[in-house]
C-alpha cells in the first residue's frame, strides 16, 4: 500500500496540466512564478486564497477511494465516492466524499452505510512551475 506523497502530488499536476487545466486554474499566478500555494511572506496580489483546490479535491477523493478499495473488499463492502443518503442529510449538493457501503451505488440506504469519510486533503509542498512565455 503507497501513501500520499510527493509523486503523488506531481502527478496530479503533470497529469491536469496536460489534459484538462490551464496553469491559472491550479496555480497562484504571482510575480515570481506560478505556485501551489503562496509562498509564506509573500503578497497573494489581490488573488483569494485557498486552502484546496476544487480539483485537487477530486482528484484526493478518487485516490482515497483506491486505497480504500483493497480494505473495503475485505470486509465484503465497496468503497464509494459522492454519496448520496437523504435520510442521514447526504444530499447530492453535499454528498460523502467516500464511504463504505454494502452495496456499489451512489444513492444509498443508511442501513447500507457502514463508514463515511469526509477527504480534506490537499496538497502538502509547495509547487512552482514554469510556464514558457507565449510569443
Amino acid at each position: 500500500m503507497i501513501f500520499w506523497n510527493n509523486d503523488t502530488e506531481i502527478q496530479f499536476f503533470t497529469e491536469a496540466l496536460k489534459n484538462f487545466v490551464s496553469p491559472e486554474q491550479l496555480f497562484y499566478n504571482l510575480k515570481s512564478g506560478y505556485f501551489a500555494y503562496v509562498p509564506k511572506g509573500s503578497d497573494a496580489e489581490g488573488q483569494t486564497l485557498q486552502s484546496r483546490n476544487s480539483l485537487i479535491g477530486q482528484f484526493t477523493e478518487k485516490w482515497s477511494k483506491t486505497l480504500f478499495e483493497p480494505i473495503a473488499k475485505e470486509l465484503g463492502l465497496f468503497a464509494v465516492n459522492s454519496v448520496v443518503c437523504d435520510e442521514l442529510g447526504l444530499s447530492r449538493q453535499s454528498s460523502a466524499d467516500l464511504a463504505l457501503c454494502t452495496t456499489n451505488n451512489t444513492v444509498q440506504k443508511p442501513e447500507n452505510i457502514k463508514l463515511l469519510f469526509e477527504i480534506k486533503m490537499s496538497v502538502v509542498s509547495n509547487y512552482k512551475v514554469h510556464i514558457p512565455k507565449q510569443c
